[in-house]
């Protein structure tokens, strides 16, 4: 089984951020597993979701924490009360301070898979862009993260990410 190292795991967060954001459960319960399988760890995702619910919503982020925590019952049973505290704290506040779990580029990728859903997001999805050039995210780990957006989740999504930074690189 192939794992994920810490510099492929945001292209695999972007994916789940943008399926979470379009309300594709279905798919994103399949890239869960396909993340877990290759390495993710639970921790890691419900720190994803709570950091997405900026950006998704409440209610999409609590949908897909419940998707993971149908996951966590099938596959570890004892960490079934992590996501469901997670699921309490977030129905009674907006996000959990607990972000350490993921690297920055992570957290980066789940914004830019968050805003790429939205046309609405167009003006945030260029000044994001900006940041992570900013952030030393280069721009081939925007390329990894756009070409999992089309593999992973949509290619509508991917492409409004690659034409958000291809603008971006033309005014370079």
């Amino acid at each position: 089984m192939l794992k994920v190292n810490n510099h492929t795991k945001y292209p695999f967060v972007a994916a789940i951020a943008a399926l979470a954001a379009m309300g594709e459960l279905y798919r994103l319960k399949n890239l869960l597993n396909e993340a877990l399988d290759k390495g993710h760890t639970i921790d890691e995702l419900n720190s994803a979701f709570s950091y997405m619910v900026t950006y998704i919503g409440a209610p999409r982020a609590l949908n897909s924490l419940n998707v993971l925590k149908q996951i966590c019952l099938q596959r570890q049973p004892n960490r079934t009360a992590l996501v469901e505290q997670e699921i309490e704290h977030l129905s009674t506040t907006k996000i959990n301070s607990a972000q350490s779990r993921l690297s920055h580029h992570c957290y980066l990728a789940i914004k830019l898979g968050a805003l790429a859903v939205d046309d609405n997001f167009q003006a945030l999805l260029q000044a994001h862009l900006v940041t992570c050039l900013d952030s030393q995210f280069e721009a081939a780990h925007i390329n990894a993260v756009i070409n999992s957006l089309a593999i992973k989740a949509d290619i509508n999504v991917a492409m409004r990410a690659n034409l958000s930074f291809a603008k971006l690189l033309e005014r370079a």
